[in-house]
C-alpha cells in the first residue's frame, strides 16, 4: 500500500538533499548544466516515488535513504541511456582495494590450509579473474599475480609465490582450455579469458568474459525483483546466486552488496502469486505442470475458489467430496497476469483452461505399475493445438477472458476521436485484428475493425468499453440487449 501524500511529502522534504548528493558523488561538479538539471529532475521524481512506496517494515529492512538512493540512481541510468550514453550510476562508485591491503595482518602459525599445487593455483587464478576483471575492467599479468598471492594468503595462509614464467604458463593453459578455438567474445559458448597480448613472457589486458554481461545481469535481477511469484526471502537468495557469477565491480540499483539485501521494498510488487496454497507456491505448480507437458503425462488436481475468509476451497463433486480433475495438459500460458494450464479431459475433445493459482494437489496420474500415465494422441480435429501449429498469441486473442467458446469473426465500430481506442484494442487482441471497409454512409469519425472472439465473451468486453466501441454483429447486439435488460432489472 502506498504512503499518504502527507507522509510521502514529509519523507521527500527530509531527504531531498540525496538527489544533489548522488549527482556529485557519481559525476562530480563538472557536468553540463542541462545534464545536471535533467538528472535532478529525474532524481526528484524517483525520490517521491520512493517516498510513496517506502514501508519501514519491509522484508528487505533497508532504511529510507538507502531505499530511496536505489530509486534515484536507477533514474540516473535512464537519463544517461536517453542521452545515448551507457548508464554510469554504479560503476564509478566501485573502488577496489589493493592486494596488499589483505596482507596487513599476520597469519598465525598452523593456519595454512592444504598444500600448494598447480591445479589449486589455476582455480585461484580463475577466481581472481572472476572477482577483479569483467567486460569493463582488465588486469595485467602482474595484477593477477598480486591478487592471487593476496587471495591465497588471506584464504589459505600461503606465503610462497610462483615465478613469472610458471605463472604465465598456467595462464596460457587456462586460456587454451577455455578458448580452444581461439575465440573469446560474448556468445562464444560460455566464459572466456580475453587478452590483449599473448606473448610467452607478457600477458596484459586480461579479463574474464563472465557467464552474464552487465546488461544481462541487470535484466535478470530486475526480473527477480519484480516477480510476483517469489517472496522477499526467495528473491534475496536468487539475487545472491546471480551476484556470485559477477565481478566485484558490478552493482545493481536493487541490491545492497555489502549488506546482502534487497534495496527496495518487495511489497511494492503485488505478491499474490508468492503465497502458498495446497502446500505449494505458484512457481512449484507451474514447474509440475510444465514437466507433465514436456513428459506427455496426465495430471490430477483439485480446482479451488476463494471463500469470504480469503481461503481457497476445493470445488465439490455431487457427493460433497473434493472433486478431482484429470487433464491431459498441452500448454502453459500467461494471460493478463494469470497463468493458465490448457488441456483436454479424458474422453472429451473440448479444450479446457484452468488458472494455475487456483489449482492445488497437482500430481502425475500413475498406472497400476506406479508409472506416469502417458496422454493419448490429441484428436485430429484439434491438430492446431499441437506445438508445430499452435500460435499462443492468436489463441489468447481469440479467447478473451480465457473462455472456452468457439470464436468467429465479429465486426466492431471504434470512435477514432478517442486516442485510447486502439490502445485498449491492442491490449486485448494484440495485432490480431484488422481494419475493414466501412459502410457507405458511415460516420468518418469511426473506424470499423474485425476481431475473432467468442460471441458470448465479446458481450462483456463490449460493455466494459461501451464508451469507445459499438458491436455491429446482430447476434452479439441481441446478447448485449439481453444482458442490459437483466442489469436494468437488477438495479430497479
Amino acid at each position: 500500500m502506498k504512503n499518504s501524500e502527507e507522509v510521502a511529502a514529509a519523507l521527500y522534504a527530509e531527504n531531498e538533499k540525496l538527489i544533489e548528493y548522488w549527482i556529485k558523488k557519481l559525476y562530480g561538479n563538472t557536468l553540463p548544466s542541462n545534464i545536471h538539471d535533467e538528472l535532478y529532475s529525474a532524481g526528484s521524481l524517483a525520490l517521491y516515488q520512493a517516498a510513496e512506496n517506502y514501508d519501514p517494515e519491509n522484508e528487505a529492512g533497508a532504511k529510507f535513504n538507502t531505499f530511496a538512493s536505489a530509486y534515484i540512481k536507477l533514474s540516473f541510468i535512464k537519463v544517461w541511456e536517453k542521452n545515448g550514453k551507457p548508464g554510469r550510476a554504479f560503476d564509478d562508485t566501485v573502488k577496489p582495494p589493493k592486494p596488499d591491503e589483505f596482507l596487513q595482518e599476520e597469519k598465525k602459525q598452523g593456519e595454512r590450509l592444504g598444500k600448494k599445487e598447480p591445479d589449486r593455483l589455476a582455480m585461484q587464478v580463475l577466481e581472481v579473474l572472476r572477482m577483479w576483471s569483467d567486460e569493463r575492467h582488465s588486469l595485467t599479468q602482474q595484477d593477477v599475480m598480486d591478487w592471487q598471492y593476496a587471495y591465497a594468503y588471506e584464504k589459505f595462509g600461503f606465503t610462497d609465490q610462483y615465478d613469472r614464467r610458471k605463472f604465465s604458463q598456467i595462464l596460457k593453459n587456462l586460456m587454451l582450455e577455455m578458448n580452444p578455438d581461439g575465440s573469446a567474445g560474448e556468445g562464444a559458448g560460455g566464459p572466456r579469458i580475453l587478452s590483449e597480448e599473448n606473448d610467452a613472457n607478457k600477458l596484459t589486458g586480461l579479463s574474464l568474459v563472465h557467464l552474464f554481461s552487465y546488461a544481462e545481469m541487470d535484466k535478470l535481477i530486475e526480473a527477480v525483483c519484480f516477480s510476483d511469484m517469489l517472496t522477499g526471502e526467495e528473491k534475496a537468495a536468487l539475487i545472491k546466486k546471480i551476484f556470485s557469477t559477477a565481478s566485484e565491480y558490478y552493482r545493481s540499483p536493487f541490491w545492497d552488496k555489502a549488506g546482502q539485501k534487497i534495496l527496495f521494498n518487495p511489497k511494492v510488487v503485488h505478491g499474490r502469486f508468492s503465497k502458498k496454497f495446497g502446500g505449494r507456491s505458484l512457481a512449484e505448480n507451474n514447474s509440475i505442470v510444465q514437466k507433465a507437458i514436456a513428459g506427455k503425462n496426465v495430471i490430477s488436481f483439485k480446482f479451488n475458489h476463494y471463500t469470504k475468509d480469503m481461503d481457497l476451497e476445493p470445488n465439490k463433486d455431487k457427493n460433497g467430496e473434493d472433486r478431482i480433475y484429470t487433464l491431459r495438459p498441452y500448454h502453459l500460458v500467461v494471460y493478463h497476469d494469470n497463468y493458465y494450464c490448457l488441456g483436454f479431459h479424458e474422453g472429451s475433445d473440448n479444450v479446457y483452461h484452468y488458472r494455475v493459482d487456483l489449482m492445488s494437489d497437482i500430481e502425475l496420474v500413475l498406472d497400476k505399475k506406479g508409472k506416469p500415465v502417458r496422454k493419448k494422441t490429441i484428436p485430429a480435429k484439434d491438430y492446431k493445438f499441437v506445438d508445430d501449429f499452435w500460435n499462443p498469441e492468436t489463441y489468447m486473442a481469440e479467447h478473451i477472458y480465457m473462455a472456452y467458446g468457439d470464436p468467429r469473426d465479429i465486426k466492431i465500430r471504434i470512435d477514432n476521436r478517442d486516442k485510447k481506442g486502439f490502445t485498449f484494442l491492442h491490449d486485448w487482441f494484440g495485432e490480431h485484428f484488422k481494419v475493414v471497409r466501412p459502410p457507405k454512409d458511415a460516420d468518418p469519425d469511426y473506424i470499423f475493425v474485425s476481431v475473432k472472439a467468442d460471441p458470448k465473451m465479446i458481450v462483456h468486453w463490449a460493455m466494459q468499453y461501451s464508451g469507445l466501441v459499438e458491436v455491429m454483429d446482430d447476434e452479439v447486439r441481441d446478447l448485449i440487449k439481453e444482458e442490459l435488460e437483466r442489469m436494468r432489472k437488477k438495479y430497479e
